[in-house]
């Protein structure tokens, strides 16, 4: 008393000075709030310390609330001074504790800086709960007593947990292990418990479950004791697991008896007896094999829409018998349900779940295997069915081939609507099916080879090929028309080379004929006349001397004249092959355009050289003589080679030399009055041909011309 005395008189100052208390005031800081560390002072009595494998948990209780204290997470935050031990503390101790706030798991808690014991003290009066406070968590770190039925026990190492049924709602309790040494026997037995109510929790801090933390034995007290043989209990049918009665059953164990479809795994099991099934879970692993009759003893189990049993003990009645499957598809047992909902009157001969069946099915998909289950996608009479296989290894089922037909048994499962409409029948939504072993899924036939998705891959293959087709050939026409328009522009552009050799031949022999006829004749008189006065001239040293010297200056310089003359009238008519060849056309370009000049010029030809036709030959004949007239003119060469040759649809002539040379792209053009190379690159052109000039200054230059050999105008 004197204590509350202290707490009361100096709670006003702390307070002022910003320092928390009171418990209550703790518990009603905001999340944010409490996440700013603020600074707690508070004295109580401690209620529940944590058992030995969770030390440094503690629930203390002022006079105003009770909070959960949490040393173990002071010490890794830094609150709590490393090195500091922890007291070992006890139920009753009266405890100072000066720290800070932390907004916990789902609550605020405390996080102590230094704990101090100042005292014992009797345990704070427990208040007797009601579901709505309990089942809500709102009874946190309060003392309470609540009453509920034991369906279950888990033993640890520090403590004992008992599984509690305490309508309407199922809550777990721990006490130090040892306080219970019969634990087992207070399965069924009603109890009241006094103890500290905690909260279980997930991630988003959202209450799910309360417990009850107890001290010691003493605050157990068994109301009703359990059956000393729970095989004594009332025996009820299987469809009458969670019958309607008129007195209440659920929290109690009921006995069931039947034969052993399935077992998966020691905790499952599923039991048949007649049309009925009824899934079990199991306290103790068994060793149980199907068609093994047994007398089962559990809880009603509400984790589904249809009940079941769990916390379950199995004794064998020691007969085997053979269950025989129903043969009943999925389609059919969704219509039993759908008229049992609509009518509001129960399903008839049953509802089928936890039956075994079997039902020929087609299989739609392999899923990928998880968590070692095997499962196949069923299709039957348009109803799909899930059927699984539990710790199935990698190559279970893996043979299996789509759309095959098959035969399947197994475990009929009822999946319900979880938004059925309050008040309504609950309609099944899915059949789900659990095998038992590869031995359940038998193949009726093979898949034919022309499967629905092959089909659609055949068809979808003959679309692609039409559409490529249809592209290639839409491409096909583009191409045939761009080189149809490339040919005609070619054959256009050899025809009209052709038109202008022979007219631009035709105009040389005219201009020939003229300088012939007309200056060559002209010169040539003069030079006659020129002669007849030589004739008649006064002999050299005599008084006339000097003009004969000037006669035959002038006569050189005629005789000069009529030879230029002469050899552009051969130039201007020579050309025309009259039937000869091209290499004949090389040798006498060669010899004529040589003639006077000291440079060696050599022609030579392939053997297999093809027939050229004539305006071809012509144009190859003058590109020659321009390269043969640069080489001697411009790069005073030594040494000159003609080579004439073909490749495939090409006849090519190249000319090389020894000369000078020069770097391309220097040389003078037409703009400086040189049309040499110009002429003879639009010659080229003209034939649908290629011209290319190699040289160095000091290197020679070597000229290729590539024109094709057949076209328009052959």
């Amino acid at each position: 008393m004197c204590l509350l005395w202290m707490m009361l008189t100096f709670a006003g100052p702390l307070a002022a000075q910003g320092v928390i208390t009171r418990i209550a005031e703790v518990r009603g800081l905001a999340k944010e709030e409490s996440a700013k560390a603020l600074t707690v002072r508070i004295s109580g009595v401690v209620v529940w310390r944590g058992l030995s494998a969770m030390t440094g948990f503690l629930t203390v209780m002022d006079e105003s609330a009770g909070i959960f204290v949490n040393q173990q997470l002071a010490l890794e935050r830094g609150v709590w001074p490393k090195g500091l031990a922890m007291a070992a503390l006890e139920a009753g101790m009266v405890v100072e504790i000066e720290g800070v706030t932390d907004p916990g798991g789902m609550t605020p808690v405390i996080l102590p800086r230094s704990l101090r014991i100042t005292g014992r003290s009797e345990l704070p009066r427990a208040r007797t709960t009601t579901p709505d406070w309990f089942f809500s968590g709102a009874d946190d770190c309060q003392r309470i007593e609540v009453r509920g039925v034991v369906q279950g026990v888990r033993r640890g190492q520090d403590y004992v947990s008992l599984m509690m049924d305490g309508v309407p709602g199922e809550f777990m309790a721990v006490v130090p292990a040892g306080e219970l040494p019969e634990v087992e026997s207070l399965i069924d037995a009603e109890v009241r418990l006094t103890g500290v109510a905690h909260s279980r929790f997930n991630t988003r801090g959202e209450f799910l479950m309360p417990n009850v933390a107890m001290n010691s034995r003493v605050d157990l007290v068994v109301e009703k004791p359990a059956a000393v043989d729970l095989f004594t209990v009332q025996r009820v049918m299987l469809d009458g697991v969670a019958a309607f009665r008129t007195l209440p059953l659920r929290s109690h164990a009921v006995r069931v008896e039947g034969v052993v479809t399935f077992a998966a795994g020691p905790d499952l099991i599923y039991l048949q007896d007649g049309l009925n099934g009824v899934r079990v879970r199991v306290r103790r692993g068994a060793d149980l094999r199907p068609g093994a009759r047994v007398e089962v003893v559990g809880f009603v189990d509400d984790s589904r829409r249809i009940r079941g049993l769990k916390e379950a003990l199995v004794r064998g009645l020691g007969r085997e018998e053979v269950v025989e499957p129903l043969l009943v598809g999925p389609d059919e047992i969704m219509k039993v349900n759908t008229v049992s909902a609509k009518t509001s009157r129960i399903a008839s001969p049953g509802d089928f779940d936890g039956r075994l069946i079997r039902f020929r099915a087609r299989l739609a998909d392999v899923p990928v295997a998880q968590s070692g289950t095997q499962r196949l996608l069923l299709e039957a009479n348009g109803t799909r069915v899930m059927a699984a296989l539990m710790d199935a290894g990698p190559q279970v089922l893996a043979g299996l081939e789509r759309d095959s037909m098959l035969e399947v048994t197994g475990i009929a499962e009822l999946l319900f609507d979880a938004d059925a409409f309050p008040g309504s029948a609950v309609l099944p939504t899915e059949v789900h099916l659990l095998l038992r072993g590869e031995g359940d899924v038998r193949v009726v036939a093979r898949p034919s080879w022309w499967t629905r998705a092959r089909v659609l891959y055949a068809l979808g293959g003959v679309l692609l090929a039409l559409g490529a087709a249809m592209v290639w050939g839409w491409q096909l026409r583009r191409r045939v028309r761009v080189q149809a328009l490339e040919l005609a522009e070619h054959l256009r552009a050899r025809r009209e080379s052709e038109v202008e050799f022979q007219a631009t031949l035709r105009e040389r022999n005219r201009l020939a004929a003229n300088l012939h006829d007309t200056l060559l004749q002209t010169v040539g008189g003069i030079g006659f006349q020129l002669d007849a006065c030589a004739a008649s001239a006064v002999p050299a040293g005599g008084a006339g001397g000097g003009g004969l010297t000037q006669l035959e200056v002038a006569r050189r310089m005629v005789d000069h004249a009529a030879a230029e003359l002469r050899s552009s009238v051969w130039a201007l008519r020579a050309l025309p092959l009259h039937g000869k060849s091209l290499p004949d056309g090389l040798r006498d370009i060669a010899g004529h355009v040589g003639l006077g000049h000291e440079a060696e010029i050599e022609v030579s030809t392939e053997a297999d050289l093809p027939e050229v036709p004539e305006f071809v030959a012509g144009n190859l004949l003058l590109i020659v003589q321009e390269a043969l007239h640069n080489a001697l003119r411009h790069g005073r060469a030594r040494h000159i080679g003609v080579h004439a040759g073909s490749t495939g649809d090409l006849v090519t002539v190249t000319v090389k030399d020894d000369g000078a040379g020069f770097t391309p792209g220097t040389q003078a053009g037409p703009a400086q009055g040189h049309f040499g190379l110009a002429g003879m690159k639009e010659r080229t052109d003209r034939l649908g041909g290629h011209l290319k000039v190699e040289s160095a200054p000091g290197q020679g230059t070597t000229v290729h011309a590539s024109v094709p050999v057949s076209g328009g105008g052959e």
